[in-house]
């Protein structure tokens, strides 16, 4: 019979999950950093994850890495949760938590023809032929959104059919995965025609507390109730906005006037947010990823949802 002595965490995400940069002191110049910046024992212990392990006498088994897509993190847990590997953790542990953080929308993982291999990108690369292409003809942040909406939501009732708990976290961007889009209502409304839908303008300024209410009304057949109305659950910071860590770390450390830009992680400062946050000594300045103190107060923030699932 197995031994269940600590809890497996599960974790998914970026660079910022990974901890990319952790060990950045002052004294490094940008040469030196990039020795270390994703050497796995220094990110392991000292990322918010390894801290959080630490702290909880958690078991950390780690997904994420440096540059990440949301579309590698999906298949890799597509693959996980199909494997052995996985019935084997559940068969040796009672308890099994998952974090998950979100990346940018502005990347991707595909099939490479020329590679002959899986390739993750950012589609700001202007010099990989892939990222031209999916720029100029196959990205829409809106319909990644939607996509992340419909991801979330599988996931999390898979988690729960399976037992385990989960919590997603926004990383450096605020993402509205619960807003609802008029354009694709409109149409169900002109079909329906139910006399005491609000106009439209009045609607888009409190979309989902407007749709919720509907909801509660109308229960016609015709209409796509769950593609549209029902939420994300287990988001971190859910109610606040923003909700993102970048942000958050930006609103601890007195930044004023945070502005919500959004931030591609391709190590150029595009948001007040990086630049604030590297003077006060919370992101790198070569790269801008958190530092060991940007680690430690995530860890903080984090600890009172992990401790509500323990």
């Amino acid at each position: 019979m197995a031994i269940k002595v600590t809890i497996p965490l599960i974790t998914f995400g970026c660079s910022w999950t990974y901890g990319v940069g952790v060990g950045y002191n002052t004294v490094m110049d940008s040469e030196q950093y990039k020795k270390i910046a994703w050497n796995q024992d220094i990110c392991d212990s000292l990322s918010f994850r390894g801290l959080l392990s630490e702290k909880y006498f958690l078991k950390n088994k780690n997904f994420s890495s440096g540059g990440s897509s949301n579309q590698r993190q999906f298949r890799l847990a597509r693959e996980f949760f199909s494997s052995r590997r996985f019935k084997e953790l559940q068969n040796n542990y009672d308890k099994i938590l998952v974090l998950w953080g979100i990346t940018s929308t502005a990347r991707n993982e595909v099939w490479s023809t020329e590679q002959n291999q899986l390739q993750n990108f950012f589609y700001s690369d202007e010099k990989l032929n892939l990222s031209k292409f999916f720029t100029k003809f196959c990205y829409s942040h809106e319909n990644e959104i939607r996509i992340l909406r419909t991801e979330m939501r599988h996931w999390n009732t898979f988690f729960k059919n399976s037992n385990i708990d989960n919590l997603w976290f926004d990383t450096f961007n605020h993402h509205d995965y619960n807003a609802i889009e008029i354009e694709h209502l409109k149409p169900h409304y002109d079909e329906v025609k139910v006399p005491s839908w609000p106009n439209w303008r009045d609607f888009s300024k409190n979309q989902f507390n407007v749709a919720s209410d509907i909801f509660e009304e109308i229960m016609d057949p015709r209409w796509p109730w769950p593609e549209f109305f029902y939420p994300v659950d287990n988001l971190i910071f859910n109610d606040e906005n923003p909700r993102d860590l970048l942000s958050k770390l930006a609103i601890k450390n007195k930044c004023q006037n945070v502005d919500n830009r959004y931030h591609m992680s391709d190590w150029e400062i595009d948001t007040n947010r990086v630049g604030h946050l590297v003077n006060c000594g919370i992101l790198n300045p070569h790269s801008h990823h958190p530092t060991r103190q940007g680690h430690e107060q995530i860890t903080e923030m984090l600890s009172p949802y992990i401790e509500a699932l323990l």
